[in-house]
């Protein structure tokens, strides 16, 4: 039985990941999802959060905009529209960008405006739960 499978993160503008990984635990719109070697095909719909996976037994995080993860036997595929590693996630602008976002919403100019600031601040909290997540988890071992 193979130890690890191939998981690949991918937005319109990059991939995000492209390694392989020995589990990844992600939140569908069923639930969480934990995803091992040799799992059985599978398509579902991705919510906007953190996910985990273990690369070299190290526990990590990256956040997701919703999207889908697709499982066969080639391994995992991630498609969002975005998507970003807890460890390339700068908070300090992050922080910022949350307040300039709020500060949009709370002006509520017109409904296009609204919508995209709530967007741009929903991105911003999946991306700062990331972050926070990781810190948690640092150094996490697979048992």
């Amino acid at each position: 039985m193979p130890r690890s499978f191939h998981l690949k993160v991918i937005t319109p503008n990059a991939i995000v990941l492209d390694e392989d990984v020995e589990q990844i635990i992600a939140r569908s719109t069923d639930g969480e999802i934990g995803i091992l070697p040799d799992h059985i095909p599978l398509i579902t719909p991705l919510t906007n959060a953190p996910f985990q996976y273990w690369s070299s037994g190290e526990r990590k995080v990256a956040a997701v905009l919703g999207g889908m993860m697709e499982v066969s036997k080639d391994g995992v595929t991630i498609i969002s529209d975005h998507a970003a590693l807890a460890e390339d996630i700068d908070t300090v602008i992050a922080e910022k960008e949350k307040e300039i976002a709020e500060a949009k919403l709370s002006q509520r100019k017109d409904k296009v405006d609204v919508q995209q600031a709530e967007l741009e601040l929903t991105r911003l909290l999946v991306m700062l739960e990331a972050v926070e997540m990781a810190k948690r988890l640092k150094n996490t071992r697979m048992g």
